[in-house]
């Protein structure tokens, strides 16, 4: 299970016109949530963008709740672990479990999930806050990261995890935000 002590958060391309081209209202909903979390729970969050200068910053209501600290890496590479220093910059936080969600599910989502594992961290793809243009290809990225040992989460069940009680003096903060 998910733990405050050992997870960080890698969120994928919930940028602008990929949100449009995806219809991912919803799930980049759920990315803000899960950013908002990981800022009341103190956990790291790194972002990726593909290709700013033609598909648009990360959406405004998700950028907004970034934790002060939250660094960003321009990629053009699908899998984000294929960029320079993208690696160190993950293994600098310490942790072992790696929250992971966003835009396309299929490539740059699932690129980057075997690349992790790959790389001896555990993936909790939270699958509503990640989306692709077709459903299929969503579900076809899902299957994939399933078989090469990718733990599938919906946003609730990652919260919960992290909170592991409702004592949690985070608690109220966190359910606030799925309310």
């Amino acid at each position: 299970m998910l733990n405050t002590q050992n997870s960080m958060v890698l969120m994928i391309d919930v940028q602008e016109k990929l949100v449009k081209a995806t219809n991912a209202d919803i799930e980049a909903e759920n990315a803000g949530k899960m950013i908002a979390a990981a800022n009341i729970l103190g956990l790291p969050v790194l972002v990726s963008e593909q290709y700013p200068k033609g598909l648009g910053a990360t959406v405004s209501n998700v950028s907004e709740k970034f934790p002060e600290n939250t660094k960003v890496i321009e990629k053009s590479a699908f899998s984000i672990l294929k960029e320079e220093n993208a690696l160190d910059t993950i293994k600098s936080y310490g942790k072992k479990q790696v929250i992971l969600f966003g835009i396309e599910t299929h490539i740059c989502v699932l690129q980057t999930a075997i690349e992790l594992v790959k790389n001896g961290f555990e993936v909790y793809l939270i699958k509503n806050a990640s989306k692709s243009r077709q459903d299929s290809e969503h579900l076809a990225g899902i299957d994939v990261m399933k078989s090469e040992g990718v733990n599938v989460v919906t946003l609730e069940i990652a919260l919960f995890e992290l909170l592991e009680t409702s004592k949690n003096p985070s608690f109220k903060q966190v359910q606030a935000l799925i309310k």
